[in-house]
């Protein structure tokens, strides 16, 4: 939000968030998350907090809450890409600026200009709000967070490993704080998350090792068939092709095309790459068509020759 408006507000006042505030006593002096205290230093703000159980202390904030909600998030939002819902959120509050305040009768737009005169400087980076831990891979280079698995890479098996944990990626890192691979971070029933290039390029240098890994077992039906009728540099060639083609993970229009492929005959990495490609092309000329092609609405059809009397009862009536 700092980094949307250009500035930090000098004071901001919360209520007694856990993320925040880990414990009251009896003066209300408050214990606090080391995340929150961070958060503070790194942009500078004074903060203060609501008195426990005074819900008159934040009226207004939880009429602002019902205001966004009528008038954001109702009729219900259906979301397929949360950070495009996210934009369009912003766009409404932008807008939603252009009214006036309800006390002082000045538009909100000209407040928040004035409001952003007092605002500190914005730190040259933002604020990493994550939670770091460090996680041992197991015999093939998985380890846990959450009780989720994310894959790492073959060469950290049974190694430790830096996760860095926010709530819709995880990072894992290594000693020197680079980046092996990212995920997407899982909630709900899926449990593993698997990025397969560092796996399929290491793989491909030594494709005997494939069989003997728990990770052949981990491919989709029709390549464990395939590879197991490969000879190793039928390997080797299909495992490089995987590591290059294979995008977000998803074996979909791989599996189609290996199945293509297969048709006549035992395919070499080419062939399927071939048909790789003719599938892709297909499916984008299909989704154009789609979109650009509109059939023109056909008339109504009408019989018997009424028209024509409607014609000449007009140019009767003109002459007329």
């Amino acid at each position: 939000m700092f980094h949307y408006m250009g500035g930090v507000p000098r004071t901001i006042r919360f209520d007694n968030l856990s993320p925040a505030v880990k414990k009251i006593g009896a003066k209300g002096e408050r214990e606090l998350t080391d995340t929150f205290e961070r958060f503070v230093l790194h942009y500078g703000f004074q903060y203060e907090f609501c008195n426990p159980g005074k819900g008159n202390e934040k009226g207004h904030v939880e009429a602002m809450v019902k205001y966004v909600r009528n008038n954001f998030l109702l009729p219900e939002c259906f979301i397929t890409d949360l950070d495009h819902f996210n934009e369009a959120q912003w766009q409404l509050a932008e807008e939603d600026r252009d009214r006036l305040h309800y006390d002082k009768k000045v538009l909100q737009s000209q407040l928040f200009l004035e409001d952003k005169q007092e605002w500190l400087i914005l730190p040259e980076k933002k604020f990493d709000c994550v939670r770091r831990e460090e996680v041992k891979a197991d015999k093939s280079g998985m380890v846990t967070i959450d009780k989720k698995l994310y894959s790492t890479s073959p060469r950290f098996a049974k190694q430790s490993v830096r996760g860095q944990i926010s709530y819709n990626e995880i990072v894992i890192l290594n000693d020197q704080n680079e980046v092996i691979v990212r995920h997407s971070r899982l909630y709900g029933a899926k449990r593993k998350s698997m990025i397969w290039q560092p796996y399929l390029h290491l793989l491909s240098r030594r494709p005997e090792a494939i069989k003997y890994s728990n990770l052949y077992n981990q491919f989709p039906p029709i390549w464990t068939e395939y590879f197991q009728n490969c000879t190793e540099e039928e390997q080797k060639a299909a495992l490089r092709l995987l590591g290059n083609l294979l995008k977000n993970n998803d074996f979909k229009t791989l599996n189609q095309a290996l199945e293509l492929a297969s048709a006549h005959s035992h395919p070499s990495s080419d062939h399927i790459k071939h048909c790789f490609y003719t599938l892709r092309k297909n499916d984008r000329e299909h989704q154009e068509m789609e979109t650009k092609v509109k059939v023109p609405s056909i008339p109504e059809a009408t019989r018997g020759l009424s028209h024509y009397d409607t014609f000449f009862t007009t140019a009767v009536e003109v002459t007329k």
